[in-house]
């Protein structure tokens, strides 16, 4: 299963000389695992061209030979990340070492979000969470977010409750004062969204304008709070006004960046990362992808 997920691409250097001029040739050799070599070749011996690397056994094959060729694929460069950066990211994604850590999925929107506000917000609080949402969109790869003008072409609802506009349309947020929810497809792919803020419970304009956009940033990857990050992350554990931070927008690009494996729990998440990082520090010449299904 993991070689689905992940294409482990040796690309080993050695030197040839030359004795008339002393040119160096660079002779280039591609390895990939014994597993996918008698999966994608249907061969059940082992050849004679391979090597083994640590616990790996790799099969040498022609420099231009791709498993993944006509496939209905994405093959994209694994992004490493440091251990600090991973263990906030698996705080926030996975909720580790608290509650129903192992029932927690890598959750994001596949599609387009497109936006439709009620009457009920104003239209300055709506330009304000479009020019919030139009920044995240231009600044994260994968992710396009825009406002549409009929709620029928939309796939996330903003509403305000209060005295004129009494109409809840998504009850099951749990939290009063402001909430949102998302629903999401077998392959974790949210397709649909709602967020909310009862301005009768928060009266204080500022503070409608930070829930929205808070709301709005949390519901992009059903994201937790990390004690690691400090008080003015949207993604901190503090009870307090916070702002989008430079570490949040990390976390955001990283999560929508094809180089991370889409979907996966936390034990396979950790497993994967910790495999590939440790690949890395054998093999600097290493190329590994992350294969991800269109």
């Amino acid at each position: 299963m993991k070689y689905q997920l992940t294409y482990i691409l040796l690309i080993l250097l050695s030197t040839s000389l030359f004795a008339q001029d002393t040119i160096e040739r660079r002779v280039v050799k591609k390895y990939i695992p014994l597993e996918m070599y008698k999966q994608v070749t249907g061969e059940k011996d082992l050849p004679s061209n391979y090597i083994v690397r640590g616990k790996d056994t790799m099969v040498s094959v022609a420099p231009d030979f791709d498993p993944f060729q006509d496939q209905n694929i994405q093959k994209v460069a694994y992004e490493p990340k440091d251990e600090e950066f991973l263990r906030i990211y698996k705080d926030v994604v996975y909720n580790a070492g608290r509650g129903n850590s192992d029932k927690e999925r890598m959750r994001y929107w596949k599609e387009d979000i497109n936006i439709y506000f009620d009457e009920s917000v104003p239209a300055e609080h709506a330009d304000q969470l479009m020019k919030f949402a139009e920044k995240i969109s231009t600044d994260v790869d994968s992710l396009s977010i825009q406002q549409v003008d009929k709620k029928e072409n939309s796939n996330y609802l903003v509403y305000y409750l209060n005295r004129e506009h009494t109409t809840d349309f998504d009850p099951r947020m749990a939290d009063p004062r402001s909430s949102y929810y998302i629903s999401w497809n077998r392959k974790q792919q949210i397709y649909d969204g709602s967020l909310k803020v009862n301005t009768e419970l928060v009266e204080s304009e500022e503070n409608q304008l930070d829930l929205l956009k808070f709301n709005f940033f949390r519901s992009l990857g059903h994201f937790k709070s990390s004690y690691k990050l400090d008080c003015e992350s949207f993604l901190s554990a503090c009870k307090k006004s916070r702002s989008i931070t430079d570490e949040d927008l990390e976390i955001l690009k990283y999560h929508y960046s094809y180089g991370v494996c889409k979907g996966a729990d936390l034990e396979s998440f950790t497993e994967l990362t910790t495999r590939l990082n440790k690949k890395l520090e054998e093999e600097p010449n290493a190329k590994l992808y992350v294969i991800q299904e269109m």
